[in-house]
Parts: C-alpha cells; sequence; structure tokens
C-alpha cells in the first residue's frame, strides 16, 4: 500500500500543513481512503503553486480545490493569499468514489499576484486588489433596464468573447437576438434579484446574496464562495455559490454553478453565457447571456 503524502521544499514558513510538522497533515476519515496514493506539492519555483498529483493505479482522479475542480493526474492550483485551504482528492475505485481531504496552511502572499492579475479584466470585475465590486442583474423591480437594453439576450453555440467583444466572424452557428424587455417582458418577472459581489481581498471570494422570488419560491438566499477569473479563455468559474439568474429558467440549463464562458466585461457591464439546454428545455441548445451591471453605474443612472 502506497503512502498518501504531503510533500514541501524547506522554504522558511512559506508552506505549512495542519499542526505545522514536516510530512503531517489532517484527512478525513473515510472508508477505504486506504487504497488512495496522491501527493501534495509546494511548487520549487513558488511556494504559493501547489502541485496535485495522483499516484492511484488505473483510477479517474479528482480533485476539489477552493479555486479550481480538476480531473487531471497532475495539476497545480495557486492558493495566493495566506490561510487554511481544504484540498480534496477523490478516485474512482471498484466500490465507487473514494475520497480524502487535506488542510494546507499557506502563510505568505504570492509575490507573483500582481504579475498575475495584470490583466484589466480583474479591474474590471473587482475594482483590484484589495477591492470589492457589486453587480446587479440589469433589470429592477420596476421593469427598468439601466445599461443594456434587457437584461438576457441569446446567441449562438459557436459564439463567445471572440464573436461578441472582438467582433470577429466565427461562422457556423453564431447568431445573435437581443430583446428589449419592454417589448418582451414575458422573458422574466421583473423583480429584485439581489447582487454578486467579487473581491480581491486576502482571497478570490464570491458572495451571491439571492432575493427574488417566482409563484412563492425563493431563490436560496446568500451564498459564499470563491470564483476564479481566467483572463485567457475568458471564464470565470463559481464554487459554492450559483450566478444571480431569474428562476423561470432553472428548468432549462442544467446548473447555475460551475463554468461559464464571459462575452463581454467592462468597468461598468459584464455578460455571462449560461448554455441553454435541449434535453431539459425542449428546445435547441442555445446561450442564454445575462447582462449585469456596475452597482456604481448602477447607482448613479
Amino acid at each position: 500500500m502506497k503512502k498518501n503524502k504531503i510533500l514541501y521544499p524547506l522554504l522558511g514558513l512559506a508552506l505549512l500543513f495542519t499542526a505545522c510538522t514536516p510530512n503531517t497533515y489532517e484527512l478525513a476519515g473515510l472508508q477505504n481512503k486506504s487504497a488512495l496514493s496522491y501527493t501534495i506539492a509546494a511548487s520549487s519555483q513558488n511556494a504559493n503553486d501547489i502541485v496535485l498529483t495522483s499516484l492511484t493505479p488505473n483510477a479517474s482522479p479528482m480533485w476539489i480545490t477552493p479555486y479550481i475542480r480538476s480531473y487531471n493526474l497532475k495539476d497545480t492550483v495557486n492558493l495566493p493569499f495566506p490561510g487554511t485551504y481544504k484540498l480534496i482528492y477523490g478516485a474512482e475505485l471498484a466500490g465507487g468514489l473514494v475520497t480524502d481531504t487535506a488542510n494546507v496552511v499557506i502563510t505568505t502572499t504570492d509575490p507573483n499576484l500582481a504579475k498575475k492579475i495584470h490583466n484589466p479584466m480583474w479591474t474590471n470585475l473587482t475594482g483590484g486588489l484589495g477591492n470589492a465590486k457589486t453587480w446587479y442583474l440589469d433589470l429592477n423591480a420596476s421593469g427598468v433596464s439601466k445599461y443594456w437594453t434587457g437584461p438576457q439576450y441569446y446567441y449562438g453555440t459557436n459564439d463567445s468573447w471572440l464573436s461578441v467583444t472582438d467582433g470577429v466572424k466565427v461562422g457556423g452557428d453564431s447568431w445573435n437576438w437581443n430583446p428589449d424587455y419592454p417589448g418582451n417582458t414575458w422573458l422574466m418577472a421583473a423583480v429584485d434579484f439581489g447582487s454578486m459581489t467579487f473581491n480581491l481581498k486576502q482571497g478570490f471570494n464570491a458572495i451571491v446574496d439571492h432575493t427574488s422570488t417566482a409563484n412563492g419560491v425563493k431563490m436560496g438566499g446568500n451564498q459564499s464562495g470563491t470564483y476564479a477569473l481566467d483572463t485567457i479563455n475568458h471564464t470565470i468559474e463559481l464554487t459554492n455559490v450559483s450566478l444571480i439568474h431569474p428562476i423561470e429558467y432553472n428548468g432549462k440549463v442544467k446548473t447555475w454553478s460551475g463554468t461559464f464562458k464571459l462575452f463581454s466585461l467592462t468597468a461598468n457591464s459584464m455578460q455571462i453565457a449560461v448554455m441553454r439546454d435541449p434535453t431539459l428545455s425542449g428546445e435547441g441548445a442555445c446561450y442564454y447571456v445575462y447582462n449585469f451591471v456596475s452597482k456604481d453605474y448602477y447607482d448613479s443612472h
């Protein structure tokens, strides 16, 4: 039986684990965890980059971290801020999915953080390092959209940041319909949907306050989780929180958490695309694109 290990180089106190003792860590007592084999190690180049390696033979791995979910045999998660992080490793074995949990304590801020978030998308989304920014779906209880012509647009499955923001003709299933809300109130009920706040204050923290109801059903209240912004592929990943959206579309989309395409992002506006599922909706696949407006813009207009 191979031993599960958490390894780290001697880099002062840059990377510590539970009890702050070499080669010790805290594991959840789950059945058959002894069949798992893996390592969690600090990168030799950056103690805030944690290398995850699955060593369990003939098994499909799963990693759940505060910022990414991975199904790769080897991957790296960046933990840029000091704090205690729970990392979950799992593998699909003969008896089903078996998981183990490790608590990783980081004591330093990633020295490369400023370089990693230099892209203006970070400032547009959060207000920048040490700040927070709040977003609303652009439709209030009075039926008013302040930035966009309506809160929800429709796009083809080939559309993306490339076609919407960069204006590149991508071909294939590329089209759009941008309905104005006053002429298409059937899109959704005009209610107070709540807010989403993204910050860069000692973490990639997401706070979502769902306040809307439809037919007496509430959306889910206040949620706290994390987000991951990919400035290369133009995506945003929501973990332990769900996207602000109209409750009427719950039966047409598989999930409101996870990774979504960004179609555009400026200081005042954001478009997040969610795939309409043909099986659930009974309609063809397309992107519901939800139009958001920053709180600062909303309050000043």
